[in-house]
């Protein structure tokens, strides 16, 4: 029982993949408000976070495009250096001990640094997506079927809001 869907979850990633089309049906997101902490007032809106989730499959078939984007980034070595994040044995302590060595390394030299930081949590919501598939393009060599998914996975995309008030009654 346990492995009978595996061979048609494969199967639907791997068309997915090749078609170079991400499933229209995987792009809705249900998005629900729930409060950012308990005791907080409900009848401001600032005390509501959204919450969007996607249906397991296309969280599944994110993860498998991410794992092949980064063997082929990895394998042409396209990753920077100094790139942190999605790299096994990097983490923010790899990101920070870097910084630090090269703040000390300028200081051993008599520069001056300064550092600045960013708080980028939201960044994907706000990148440019045609910016993003051009220099997936351009700077990455991504190109054919692979370019077409990613244009596919990154429009089209829909959130339908759950009211709340009707979320509360059919929970009672």
């Amino acid at each position: 029982m346990r492995g009978l869907l595996s061979p048609f979850i494969s199967l639907l990633i791997n068309k997915s993949l090749t078609a170079g089309c991400f499933p229209v049906a995987f792009k809705e997101a249900l998005v629900r408000l729930l409060l950012k902490k308990v005791g907080l007032d409900a009848s401001d809106q600032k005390s509501f976070r959204p919450v969007s989730n996607l249906p397991f499959l296309s969280k599944l078939l994110e993860r498998v495009a991410q794992a092949r984007l980064q063997a082929f980034l990895e394998s042409n070595r396209l990753m920077p250096k100094t790139q942190s994040a999605y790299r096994k044995h990097h983490s923010t302590e790899t990101a920070v001990t870097r910084v630090y060595n090269d703040l000390l390394l300028a200081t051993d030299r008599g520069q001056v640094s300064a550092l600045c930081l960013l708080d980028l949590t939201a960044a994907f919501d706000t990148v440019d997506h045609e910016l993003m598939l051009l220099r997936l393009e351009h700077q990455f060599g991504l190109r054919g079927t692979a370019l077409m998914w990613f244009h596919s996975y990154l429009s089209g995309r829909a959130s339908i809001f759950v009211n709340f008030t009707a979320v509360n009654v059919a929970l009672t």
